[in-house]
């Protein structure tokens, strides 16, 4: 029998707990709670699940937040849509530390949250696909893929495995264009933060430099790093990446329009440093983070070609949506 304990904090072993386990990622950790609090105003929780004998056997940290507020929704249409307004969301959990309780874990966590009577939405690690799926839950379940690029093979191996035609020829020829990658310092974040604002405000969205800064210092000591290509002393494209647990992760991509306009392909030749890096630092895996299995238009078919061609294999797994 697996009983739940919550935590409105997380108490002093929660990242070792993390770091004891393959399924631990940065998304799991208390400082990323820290940051979500920080910057979006979400309400987080922590949960403990406990054997017969009190015995640790997985952890998650749920974050809630307000998804309501649209304006455009008016009298008893809108009372009804925002009646329950709530969500709750995680990433790549739970972390489990008893594979073999892995089943009742996740009965346990979906039974918790129906008694919220909210919305979820939520992933398990790829490392673990097929476990919500087997978890007898009710609630609905979405395919999602990734690629995973095993970084303990060999760096002839990994550049051989990259797509000869599009990955591979990308690198070599922003290369020739003299294009330069270095690993950010804080001080570059004002260069990150440029491009990304602008590739935000694209789709609508903005980016603050204050929150970029608020990133860089919680995550940063846990293991939080970032990559920026350069020609001629203008900063053209960047990646931002986690490595907590040895497991590698992008964040806030970003590509100028002069990389797009003079075809620097800065964003490939980053990507093939992250590798080369990740190889040199002996981490284990790099997530490519999120690619639609069954793409359904050609947005998403770009996406999963994009990160297919870095030679990393398909992991497809379970994410819930209710």
């Amino acid at each position: 029998m697996i009983t739940i304990e919550y935590l409105s904090e997380p108490d002093l072993n929660w990242n070792k707990r993390l770091l004891d386990s393959k399924y631990g990622t940065i998304y799991q950790t208390k400082e990323i709670a820290q940051y979500f609090e920080k910057t979006s105003k979400f309400k987080n929780s922590f949960l403990q699940f406990l054997d017969q004998s009190g015995t640790i056997v997985g952890q998650i940290l749920l974050s809630k937040h307000n998804i309501s507020k649209n304006k455009s929704v008016k009298g008893i249409l809108k009372n009804f849509l925002l009646k329950n307004n709530s969500l709750y969301r995680w990433v790549y959990g739970p972390v489990i530390f008893d594979e073999s309780k892995t089943y009742e874990i996740n009965e346990q966590l979906f039974f918790y949250l129906k008694s919220k009577k909210t919305k979820i939405f939520g992933s398990e690690h790829p490392l673990l696909s097929g476990s919500f799926f087997n978890s007898k839950t009710s609630c609905k379940i979405k395919n999602w893929s990734t690629f995973l690029i095993d970084l303990s093979l060999s760096k002839e191996e990994l550049w051989k495995n990259c797509d000869k035609h599009s990955a591979r020829k990308n690198v070599e020829r922003s290369l020739k264009r003299n294009v330069i990658v270095k690993e950010i310092t804080k001080n570059d974040l004002k260069y990150h933060h440029s491009i990304l604002a602008d590739t935000k405000a694209k789709v609508g969205h903005k980016s603050l430099l204050s929150n970029i800064e608020i990133q860089w210092d919680l995550l940063h000591p846990l293991g939080f790093t970032g990559f920026l290509a350069w020609k001629d002393g203008l900063p053209v494209g960047s990646i931002m990446v986690s490595f907590f647990n040895n497991y590698v992760n992008e964040w806030g991509v970003a590509r100028s329009d002069l990389d797009r306009d003079e075809k620097l392909y800065s964003q490939d030749l980053i990507k093939w440093k992250i590798i080369e890096w990740g190889n040199n630092n002996k981490f284990r895996y790099f997530d490519l983070t999120g690619a639609n299995p069954n793409p359904k238009n050609s947005k998403e078919e770009g996406i999963f070609r994009y990160k297919k061609k870095w030679g990393g294999n398909m992991i497809q797994y379970d994410m819930v949506n209710s």
